[in-house]
């Protein structure tokens, strides 16, 4: 099964649910399902998204995530301003992640719809680690 394929398998929930919504295409070079509108759509997207990855995290608010987020997310975890990111309860270990990025001129924004990490999370317990966790 392609990339391409095994995203939209895992993520049917999230592609069926912004269908109505927005076109989607795969990006090969981020190796994502990419969903790009107009801004004049960003609440309706919002509101179709959140009811099926209703785990919402933003630039400020992933420093205090729980570490598996930023492992399960990976380069997807390094959010900037109006960027977020959205996933289903980190408890259970998500296949698939989206993440939000506004464009730079504000009339665009992109949804990227991804496979998470499958790497089993396993915790940091250094001193260096409880420092960074501390001050964050």
């Amino acid at each position: 099964m392609s990339q391409e394929e095994q995203i939209q398998a895992e993520g049917k929930d999230v592609v069926d649910a912004l269908d109505p919504i927005v076109k989607w295409k795969y990006d090969d070079f981020h190796q994502v399902m990419l969903a790009e509108f107009s801004v004049d759509k960003q609440d309706q997207v919002l509101i179709a998204l959140q009811q099926v990855l209703p785990m919402q995290w933003d630039a400020k608010s992933i420093k205090k995530a729980p570490d598996e987020v930023r492992h399960y997310a990976g380069v997807f975890s390094k959010l900037v301003k109006q960027q977020k990111l959205f996933s289903t309860n980190i408890e259970y270990q998500p296949t698939v992640m989206a993440a939000w990025w506004p464009w730079g001129h504000g009339a665009t924004v992109s949804v990227r719809l991804f496979l998470t990490n499958t790497a089993p999370y396993v915790a940091k317990t250094g001193i260096i680690h409880k420092l960074t966790r501390l001050f964050a």
